[in-house]
């Protein structure tokens, strides 16, 4: 009897432990599963940037039609905030445009509280005595942001074109020569001019903006044009014609990025565009990381708003077929990988580092996991290299550039993902305004827009995490792991910029 119960005494730690085992390999299991679910929209999308990046490198500029006379009437509709260190230079670029006055139309939706609007009113009063019509419309105040700006001053647009312009996209002759002419010469409803840059050279921070808007461009709009797929329009840097904005209703208001939704319902209503990669209109790049968050969350919540919004309208489509379909959902979608990031590697870094799972079980000891995570940064390289080719700036001094702008952009990562999820859960959002200087640094002392004390501690708590995790890590063997935890520790704490608030303690 004694024997017995010494036996089951004995046998009921095995139990325990068999059941611990269990419990360790069903965690170990959800753990994995939970990465696999957060990878999979980014293996789909990383798939659909191989099929853009081997588009790019068939493009072809679409067909021009030769010489035209008379041109057609062409409206320019400009879009102005209290912008008035750029939009006299924008509006001087109009002025010296190479088209016939009497067939040139300027129509300024300007919201302006401040001096802008005397810059406007002056360039109005000088262009109308050279014969060219020239409409300022003005609202009390800012109902619909800046598509409800547009979409009032569309009544007075009568060109049979429409190009549409920001603040400081500055126009050449050529480009809008060739777009006239591209689309009359096919059966093209848009057309998207390269985003140039005229002050790249201002710091690190606009060139690598530089570098990320041609990359993006390369990979997008030239690899999206000779395959016909669709792509997100950037609104400043964009051809149309006039009955095509009509025919789709125009801009959705109290969108954040209101030339992504309209991209949407004019690809859904089987329009077509094309990209003209050797015709750009320049543009400022912004010269402060922070701008450059904010400008990377505004889009992150304006796309997740459009997928939210435009779902049903992009699948229900008879006029897109199921693969052009996923790619307009996929583009939408892009932002999510950097949810994607923060959850898989910090889900997997934190179940390795208290051994619910081991080093060798986890997805990042898989070569065929870490070859999949790594195709967009290769397509990424590969990309901005060949952007570096056709700007004819292929030096190492832009190349090293790449690597530094990958982790770059990871330091976005949090402020991207929040935003994502406002705009998949909620229309509410600040419609950020990126400031524009002229093409002047911005300097540390003067005033920018702040990210929230939201958004401040999950990227202090999370870049403070991936930096503790990043050593052990390194330790049990997950050095692709490891080295991206800390790349993406260290630049977020970098783009927060702390000294900015000792600076206000003495202050």
């Amino acid at each position: 009897m004694k024997g017995t119960c010494q036996a089951g005494r004995a046998a009921k730690p095995e139990i325990a432990s068999g059941s611990a085992g269990l419990d360790l390999a069903l965690l170990d299991l959800a753990v994995e599963a939970a990465v696999l679910v957060f990878s999979v929209p980014v293996f789909a999308y990383s798939a659909y940037t191989v099929v853009l990046f081997a588009g790019s490198a068939a493009y072809k500029a679409p067909p021009m039609s030769g010489p035209l006379s008379p041109l057609p009437k062409l409206s320019v509709l400009l879009a102005v905030y209290d912008e008035r260190e750029v939009v006299g230079e924008t509006l001087a670029a109009l002025d010296a445009l190479d088209y016939p006055r009497d067939r040139l139309q300027v129509v300024v939706a300007d919201d302006s509280d401040d001096e802008t609007s005397e810059v406007v009113d002056g360039a109005a009063a000088r262009m109308r005595a050279e014969g060219v019509d020239f409409l300022v419309s003005r609202r009390n105040g800012r109902e619909g942001f800046k598509a409800g700006a547009m979409n009032a001053a569309m009544a007075s647009v009568s060109g049979e074109y429409t190009l549409l312009l920001d603040a400081d996209s500055r126009v050449s002759s050529e480009s809008v020569a060739d777009g006239v002419r591209t689309l009359a010469g096919g059966d093209l409803s848009f057309v998207s001019f390269r985003v140039g840059h005229y002050n790249r050279e201002t710091n690190l921070v606009t060139r690598s903006y530089a570098l990320f808007q041609d990359t993006v461009d390369g990979l997008q709009k030239m690899g999206s044009t000779p395959l016909g797929l669709p792509y997100s329009l950037q609104g400043g840097f964009v051809l149309a014609r006039t009955d095509a904005l009509r025919q789709v209703g125009l801009w959705k208001e109290g969108m954040l990025t209101e030339d992504a939704e309209l991209s949407c319902r004019l690809f859904a209503s089987g329009l077509k565009g094309g990209y003209l990669s050797g015709d750009q209109l320049l543009s400022e790049d912004p010269s402060s990381l922070r701008v450059w968050k904010r400008q990377a969350a505004r889009v992150a919540q304006g796309w997740s708003q459009c997928l939210r919004l435009d779902l049903g309208v992009v699948l229900l489509s008879k006029k897109l077929d199921p693969f052009r379909k996923l790619g307009l959902l996929l583009t939408l979608l892009s932002p999510f990988a950097s949810l994607s990031w923060i959850v898989v590697s910090l889900l997997t870094a934190s179940a390795v580092f208290f051994r619910l799972v081991s080093p060798q079980s986890s997805l990042f000891s898989n070569p065929a996991y870490v070859v999949a995570v790594t195709v967009p940064a290769a397509v990424f390289y590969a990309a901005g290299a060949n952007a570096l080719r056709i700007r004819k700036m292929l030096t190492p001094r832009n190349l090293w550039l790449l690597p530094v702008l990958s982790y770059t952009v990871s330091g976005m990562f949090t402020i991207s993902a929040i935003a994502f999820l406002r705009g998949l859960f909620s229309d509410k959002g600040t419609f950020f305004r990126t400031p524009k200087t002229g093409g002047r640094a911005v300097a540390k002392s003067d005033a920018q827009p702040g990210e929230g004390r939201g958004v401040l501690f999950a990227e202090g708590v999370l870049s403070v995490a991936s930096l503790a995790l990043a050593v052990p890590m390194s330790l049990v063997g997950q050095y692709f792991l490891s080295l991206s935890l800390l790349g993406f520790g260290a630049v977020t704490l970098k783009s927060m910029e702390l000294s900015r608030f000792f600076e206000g303690g003495r202050r």
